[in-house]
């Protein structure tokens, strides 16, 4: 049981990298310029709603739903601010 509780740890670990989510070479770059490398650094920014990573230059609609489907199929629970958008 313990085993399994480490594994679902680390399979929603804020340090997880933004290209684990198998988003576009472009996404990732576009987040990579504006700082954001980690699933940490994405949560933090969908708190503050959908618009700030929509702000990200080179970072678009579609790449934020294909974000948000990845990192719930990892497991991770997304701030309230964060279904602005249906998926």
């Amino acid at each position: 049981m313990e085993e399994k509780k480490t594994r679902e740890t680390a399979r929603t670990s804020p340090d997880r990298p933004v290209s684990d989510f198998n988003l576009s070479k472009r996404a990732v770059e576009a987040l990579a310029a504006a700082g954001i490398t980690n699933a940490g650094q994405v949560l933090e920014k969908l708190a503050a709603g959908e618009q700030a990573l929509l702000d990200v230059e080179g970072f678009g609609r579609k790449s934020l739903i294909d974000m948000k489907k990845a990192m719930r199929q990892f497991g991770y629970d997304l701030p309230a601010a964060a279904e602005d958008v249906v998926v």
